[in-house]
């Protein structure tokens, strides 16, 4: 295209630009990832888990609210001389938030989390998909199907966790901000850092959960086509005080991603996550070590106002605390 001239004015130049240079065009195209994701392993969550989000701000005096739905499959059953391990569960966590920008670089909001949870509706899907691909069913096959069970207990029967199944229960309520720390000129790469904190609901009967903090840096950096988005950080962990010989003090977790657009207002994506596990003492692999997961996905925008995400969350490897699977869902709106 090197015989094109392009002397008629700016808006001719941008298209001749663009025809001999198609991938600076694409270059320019906005993020929308990344997926929104959060650790979902019930032996995770009773203290704080990270959501993935990413490192922007909303406008000075701008509002956004956010709702989540991230719907699980769990099974986990196993027993030894240090526990009995039982969770059997189909649960939707629903997240609603809410963030204002105090100024060009900094936002606060709010959150709160509601949990529904039942027997395993889909059990039998699991179980046949399962038996097609050839892979292992964990001890699915040996428990009748449709049974709800949240509950962790030690060879002496002392009970360490055990909740109730609920309908939109009250999970946990969280605040946070966070700060633009830096910006590339073309706004395509950014670094903040964000602090939450969390009070939980009362949901395990084994005893009261106390509130946590958190602190993480949250990245983007945009090359080409492509985006990158990091998550790092670490939150207190302070569940009951019944607990306190089988928790860690703190944890640690970090979040990966890489989006790729496929036009103007979609973008595709894959992630990976993990978190070090709260619990100790157990030496078991599928109760104290880290919980981690592969995600892929779709993100894009509606008009100017509009955002989503959708994503389907897998448990890599298969032998830890981590959910079996996750289906996300994520819509927010600007004004």
């Amino acid at each position: 295209m090197g015989f094109l001239r392009c002397r008629s004015g700016p808006l001719l130049a941008l298209a001749c630009a663009t025809v001999a240079h198609p991938s600076a065009a694409l270059g320019q195209r906005a993020s929308f990832g990344p997926l929104t994701s959060e650790e979902g392993a019930p032996l995770q969550r009773i203290s704080y888990t990270p959501m993935m989000e990413g490192a922007d701000v909303v406008g000075p005096g701008t509002i956004r609210a956010d709702v989540w739905l991230g719907f699980s499959n769990v099974f986990e059953q196993d027993s030894s001389a240090t526990h009995v391990l039982f969770l059997d569960m189909e649960r939707l966590i629903s997240t609603f938030g809410l963030r204002w920008g105090v100024s060009g670089s900094v936002e606060v909001g709010g959150r709160i989390t509601l949990e529904t949870t039942g027997p395993g509706a889909l059990d039998a899907v699991i179980l046949g998909w399962h038996n097609r691909l050839g892979l292992g069913n964990a001890n699915r096959d040996r428990f009748p199907e449709g049974v709800y069970r949240q509950r962790l207990t030690d060879g002496e029967n002392r009970t360490f966790l055990d909740i109730p199944r609920k309908t939109l229960g009250f999970e946990d309520i969280r605040f946070f901000g966070k700060w633009r720390a830096l910006e590339s000129a073309d706004r395509r790469s950014v670094l903040s850092l964000r602090t939450a904190a969390r009070i939980p609901g009362d949901s395990n009967l084994a005893g009261d959960e106390r509130g946590d903090v958190a602190l993480m840096a949250l990245g983007r950096l945009g090359i080409g086509a492509w985006y990158a988005h990091v998550m790092l950080g670490g939150a207190t962990v302070r569940a009951s005080p019944e607990l306190a010989p089988i928790l860690k003090d703190a944890t640690a977790f970090f979040t990966l991603a890489f989006e790729r657009s496929l036009g103007p207002h979609i973008a595709a994506l894959v992630q990976f996550q993990t978190q070090s596990a709260i619990l100790r003492s157990f030496d078991h692999r599928e109760l104290d070590r880290a919980p981690s997961s592969l995600l892929f996905g779709l993100a894009g925008r509606w008009g100017d106002s509009w955002r989503w995400d959708a994503s389907f969350q897998e448990d890599v490897p298969a032998d830890t605390p981590a959910v079996d699977f996750t289906i996300g869902l994520r819509v927010s709106r600007t004004w």
